[in-house]
């Protein structure tokens, strides 16, 4: 069974995560709580797998180490409630009785904090387990929030970081790919599809008597119909698709299907959702049309071609 949503800080090897200061952090918890181990881990795709462990002879993991989504661990229950967690005796309850960490490892007593990404979803957990029943005040609970909520703030630190970076690839108007963040996206999504050999679909659409907008309400609602048809789009694709203002009132997708069933669908849905949203605002003149062709695995043709092949069949079907 798949782990969680995201991929592993260590399999992304970011240079901007400041390790050893984690290290330290880590190593400091263990010897204030006077604890046989320490870990920050993290909610991924391999499970919970540890990033940081205390430099200690009686820490059991090491980083790179995980547990499966089926093992009944105690971050798994952190991660999925996203809320603290403190387990003084594990030995009172059988909650517990299958959980490694407390069969093999003899870690009976578990305090943690999740870690939180920018958006409040669950990045991971701060922990600090014991081998014999613990009761620690409140100042020690709340030392361990403090120094949970450092490494939260080193994550959001780093998604601005990430976000700055791919600035210069966003549409301003309609927030989607622009056409330079759309190319470089899609030489990694070809070269995905080559892998597996499997095909995609490109959509190259364009906006119907747009001009007439811009011409008779001027462009604040022209600017408005833009956004709101990159909303209808945004709406009807999948993480795995691409999408694209490619310019003016042209829009790419690449469509992460084989299916050409799948795909006359997906235009309908698109067509259907524009149609509902438009009519409430006196845009009902606006339609689009589309032009699609397939992405043919290991097939030497770069997006260039696609689109000029794309754009060809659009125009015919305006014509009809």
């Amino acid at each position: 069974m798949a782990g969680y949503p995201y991929t592993s800080l260590h399999d992304l090897a970011l240079k901007d995560i400041e390790w050893e200061r984690w290290q330290r952090l880590v190593n400091s918890i263990a010897a204030l709580f006077n604890s046989p181990v320490a870990f920050i881990n993290q909610a991924s795709n391999k499970g919970i797998e540890v990033l940081v462990a205390s430099e200690l002879p009686t820490t059991h993991y090491s980083p790179g180490g995980s547990a499966s989504i089926e093992t009944n661990v105690y971050c798994h229950k952190v991660v999925r409630s996203n809320s603290p967690l403190y387990v003084k005796d594990a030995s009172k309850t059988n909650e517990w009785d299958n959980n490694p960490e407390v069969t093999e490892d003899n870690y009976v007593s578990y305090l943690v904090y999740p870690i939180h990404w920018p958006d409040g979803k669950c990045f991971g957990t701060l922990c600090v387990m014991d081998t014999s029943p613990t009761n620690y005040k409140q100042p020690f609970l709340e030392m361990l929030e403090v120094l949970r909520d450092v490494i939260s703030s080193d994550l959001a630190h780093l998604y601005k970081e990430s976000e700055l970076k791919i600035e210069s690839r966003l549409d301003p108007l309609t927030e989607i790919h622009n056409r330079r963040g759309f190319e470089e996206a899609f030489i990694q999504f070809q070269k995905l599809g080559n892998r597996l050999n499997r095909a995609a679909q490109l959509l190259f659409i364009d906006l119907n008597n747009f001009k007439k907008i811009n011409d008779t309400l001027g462009h604040n609602a022209g600017d408005e119909v833009l956004k709101r048809f990159a909303n209808v789009l945004r709406s009807c694709i999948r993480k795995t698709d691409l999408l694209c203002r490619w310019g003016g009132d042209e829009f790419v997708i690449i469509l992460n299907n084989e299916d050409k069933v799948a795909q006359k669908e997906f235009i309908e849905r698109i067509k259907e959702k524009q149609e509902n949203d438009f009519k409430n605002y006196g845009y009902k003149e606006i339609c689009f049309s589309v032009g699609a062709v397939e992405v043919v695995p290991n097939i030497n043709c770069d997006l260039a071609q696609l689109l000029h092949k794309a754009d060809n069949i659009m125009y015919s079907c305006k014509k009809d």
